[in-house]
């Protein structure tokens, strides 16, 4: 009986423990349990909430051909992308690429190409869900070309009196040129940077003169200087020459 009793003490005891403790600081308990579901609320709502981000994605070329030069407008587009905070979050930039295939041209063109059929996107993202700009991208093809020219020297004034031109020579006589197509395809000779001086030549020599760069020629392919050979014949040496002897 003793036994029983002591029993039903404890297990009465203890229910009074559990009714005391559940009546005590009833605001306080409620106040808790407001707050942990008013966050519960804010955060499942967050994560439910679209939101907007950008990203910058650079215009990429494969497979361009060895002389050809490519340029785009714009060089990047923006993509901006529509979805929850969790998804958006979750998203790397460096998932979006413009991949344009280039394979075949090799000839100087325009392509005007629309940027989502060249957009690769994570999985996941739906075009639907996304705002490119611009929509277009302009891309311009130019093809680069060499070709051999003369080179062309001017001469000024006139040889002293008593000394003759017997012969000149231009070495290399043709140099290569190296540009855009459409700019040098119609050139035919290159300048000097300097002329030569007639009045200084009183015997044989030879003159290294820089050719002259213009704008649309992008480099000089095998030497960007020519020497001009020159033989005279003078005649007041020679008299100087008989005179002594």
């Amino acid at each position: 009986m003793k036994d029983l009793r002591t029993g039903w003490f404890i297990t009465k005891f203890d229910t009074m423990t559990i009714r005391t403790i559940l009546s005590n600081n009833v605001g306080l308990k409620v106040t808790a349990l407001f707050l942990a579901l008013l966050v519960w609320i804010i955060i499942s709502g967050k994560e439910r909430t679209t939101q907007e981000k950008t990203f910058e994605c650079n215009v990429e070329f494969l497979n361009i051909a060895e002389k050809i030069d490519v340029n785009s407008r714009p060089e990047q587009v923006r993509i901006n992308v529509r979805g929850t905070s969790r998804e958006i979050e979750r998203i790397p930039v460096e998932n979006f690429k413009l991949k344009i295939d280039l394979s075949g041209i090799t000839q100087s063109t325009s392509l005007n190409l629309l940027a989502e059929d060249y957009l690769e996107i994570p999985e996941g993202i739906k075009y639907e869900d996304l705002a490119i700009h611009p929509k277009m991208i302009s891309i311009t093809i130019k093809e680069f070309m060499s070709k051999s020219v003369i080179p062309k020297v001017r001469y000024v004034g006139k040889l002293p009196n008593g000394v003759i031109l017997t012969s000149r020579k231009i070495v290399p006589e043709n140099v290569r040129i190296y540009g855009y197509k459409s700019q040098i395809q119609d050139i035919d000779f290159v300048s000097v940077v300097e002329d030569i001086q007639l009045k200084d030549i009183t015997e044989s020599t030879n003159i290294t003169l820089k050719l002259k760069k213009s704008e649309e020629i992008l480099r000089f392919e095998n030497t960007n200087t020519i020497e001009v050979q020159l033989t005279v014949e003078n005649k007041n040496k020679k008299k100087e020459e008989n005179g002594k002897q």
